[in-house]
């Protein structure tokens, strides 16, 4: 690693450049294998705020031309679907910023450096929906964008829960909603909840459920 000019470069000089025909004409006869990967060059722009950082890359491209990537940097992020009863679950209401708007959510948080997911999630249960629970399974982990960002939300369910108390940040308004699966799949349907995190929670338990229903006939 090496600083030149406020940039830090990075990288193998001595990476092949492809010099075959372009692969891209071939349409859905491509593979792509390892000797498609991009590389880095230098870190051309990098700012860390307090929730995401920003980073600008200098890469070489499979071909040995080069290009910019643009990004988002995460330290990653847990959500749970939480069920009070059979059927029914936790959401938080709240206002998003970005999006100009009141949002339904399942709880959720950002990691610390560091940090379990399942020691995350634990703790904002806690915060955001005032429980513990007795039960915690993965459910997955997804990438919500990655075209530009490396953000790696892991997802859990959670089941017999007990209540505590709730202790938001200082900078959090924030609304317990508890309704029955099938209010959250209309809501889903009807476009009244974006969020992804919620949205593929729900279908990935709802798709899991069916598949352990119809293997245990």
């Amino acid at each position: 690693m090496r600083l030149a000019h406020g940039n830090v470069s990075i990288g193998n000089p001595f990476v092949p450049s492809y010099n075959g025909p372009d692969p891209r004409q071939q349409g859905a006869k491509m593979k792509l294998t390892n000797r498609y990967k991009e590389h880095l060059l230098k870190i051309a722009h990098h700012y860390q705020g307090n929730a995401v950082g920003f980073r600008t890359d200098t890469i070489r491209l499979p071909d040995g031309k080069t290009a910019q990537r643009e990004y988002l940097t995460h330290p990653g992020a847990v959500g749970v679907l939480a069920f009070p009863k059979q059927d029914r679950v936790i959401l938080i209401k709240q206002y998003r910023y970005p999006v100009g708007d009141f949002t339904y959510e399942i709880p959720a948080g950002k990691l610390s450096k560091g940090e379990d997911p399942l020691a995350c999630v634990k703790r904002e249960l806690e915060e955001e929906a005032g429980v513990r629970a007795g039960k915690i399974r993965k459910l997955l982990a997804f990438w919500p964008t990655a075209a530009f960002s490396d953000e790696l939300i892991h997802v859990y369910v959670a089941t017999e829960l007990v209540q505590t108390q709730v202790n938001p940040d200082d900078d959090e308004y924030l609304e317990i909603v508890e309704m029955p699966t099938a209010r959250l799949e209309r809501m889903i349907q009807k476009g009244k909840i974006r969020d992804s995190k919620t949205v593929i929670a729900y279908l990935a338990w709802k798709t899991f459920l069916s598949g352990r229903r119809r293997a245990s006939r």
